[in-house]
């Protein structure tokens, strides 16, 4: 089989002389660092070298193989780098290295070490650091060409706003929408303008916002109240949200509020809420079933708002689920808001709102845009889910720390991830 090695003052020079002279169907067969300039390795200059091959000469190979019964024979066809002698080992030789390293390492026995692991001695640790090296090389190598292999979708655009690709599925946006994204800009501007970051912001920003809908609230009736229910997970923050909306004054503050809650299953959830309505002045009750609800609601038909906070609970919890749906269909609300910390991780909260979806009258009610540092998700889960956003939390400070979901202004959040 013919191999070629590559030889380069960088691992990355050394990979990129391998593309160009073998191209694509370029497969590894190894790398290392060597020594150029002398026979002692501390007067000579360090390199990198990659040794490869092509799939085709794989190929050849093994038809040989299968004729012969053996392996032919590998040998280096030509050393494509700088001019200069390289101390280098044959593979046979590395190889010798690993297997003697690994027979030479054995098992301490049982004492102040504990469990008998295997030290190497003070004679073996020059060729263990030198396995050491290489691994962290290799892996190095491995990474760079991962790197460019998950954005070779791109190979067209410039350097500029390939960057703020690379950026913007850094941020958790995925990346098809990514790509979406700067086609856009791609679209709208000449090239002399990429350099420009004030209109490619200004450009990102009207585009994300146009990928975000939010919902609209649901009008004041005269003669009967209007019911909300917040459902979602737990730990995300529906008793402190529903405590929000029930008291800021742009919102449902100052209107005829009453507040039911079906959480029983925490007593700190029931105790919360009940505390939080003698400061407040605000009729609280407790929902133990479907029934409830109904009696409940008739008795403060005289409010214009309900909130009504349920249990949280896993997604893959059939139980909760099914309870939850029993409660929505006695109440019938007018929104279902359905609680998400922006700080879940994307697939478990598209995941979450899989479980969770009602398909009527559903909103996001997005919390805790104060606990992280990305917001790419946001426009993700928006854009995938179809499910207008409702409300957005940032801190824990009743009733201010709520205000309506305003597109732009998540955009804004995005983007100043990027620039």
């Amino acid at each position: 089989m013919k191999v070629k090695k590559y030889v380069g003052p960088s691992m990355r020079d050394a990979l990129e002389k391998m593309k160009k002279d073998l191209g694509t169907g370029a497969v590894i067969l190894g790398s290392r660092k060597i020594s150029r300039g002398g026979f002692l390795d501390f007067l000579g200059k360090e390199m990198f070298e990659v040794t490869a091959t092509t799939e085709e000469n794989i190929l050849v190979d093994h038809k040989r193989t299968a004729k012969t019964g053996s392996p032919a024979d590998s040998h280096i066809s030509v050393t494509v780098g700088d001019n200069g002698p390289v101390v280098q080992s044959s593979r046979a030789e590395f190889s010798g290295l690993i297997k003697d390293t690994l027979a030479e390492v054995k098992p301490l026995s049982t004492g102040s070490f504990g469990s008998g692991r295997a030290y190497p001695n003070s004679s073996e640790s020059g060729r263990v650091l030198l396995l050491h090296d290489e691994l962290k090389d290799l892996k190095s190598a491995v990474g760079e060409m991962a790197e460019q292999i998950k954005y070779q979708r791109m190979p067209s655009l410039p350097p500029v706003l390939k960057d703020i690709y690379k950026k913007l599925v850094n941020i958790e946006l995925e990346e098809k929408i990514a790509g979406d994204l700067i086609q856009s800009v791609l679209a709208r501007f000449s090239e002399s303008e990429y350099s420009q970051p004030e209109k490619v912001e200004k450009c990102l920003i009207e585009e994300i916002s146009r990928m975000i809908n939010v919902a609209k609230p649901t009008p004041m009736r005269e003669n009967s109240p209007l019911v909300i229910v917040l459902t979602g997970p737990s730990g995300t923050g529906k008793t402190t949200s529903l405590a929000k909306l029930a008291t800021n004054k742009k919102f449902y503050g100052g209107k005829k509020v009453a507040m039911l809650t079906a959480d029983t299953y925490r007593v700190a959830a029931t105790q919360q809420l009940g505390t939080f309505s003698e400061i407040a002045d605000i009729p609280m009750e407790i929902v133990h079933s479907p029934r409830d609800i109904t009696k409940l609601l008739k008795r403060h038909r005289d409010k214009e708002v309900i909130l009504i906070d349920t249990a949280g609970g896993s997604q893959f919890n059939e139980k909760m689920l099914g309870e939850l749906k029993n409660l929505l269909q006695a109440a019938d609300p007018d929104e279902v808001h359905l609680v998400l910390s922006v700080n879940t991780k994307p697939k478990d909260m598209a995941h979450t709102i899989k479980r969770f979806r009602t398909g009527k009258n559903m909103r996001l009610l997005l919390t805790k845009f104060d606990e992280t540092l990305t917001f790419g998700s946001i426009v993700s889960v928006a854009r995938n889910s179809e499910i207008p956003l409702s409300f957005l939390t940032f801190g824990q400070e009743v009733p201010e720390d709520i205000e309506a979901a305003d597109p732009v202004k998540i955009a804004k959040l995005v983007v100043n991830n990027v620039f």
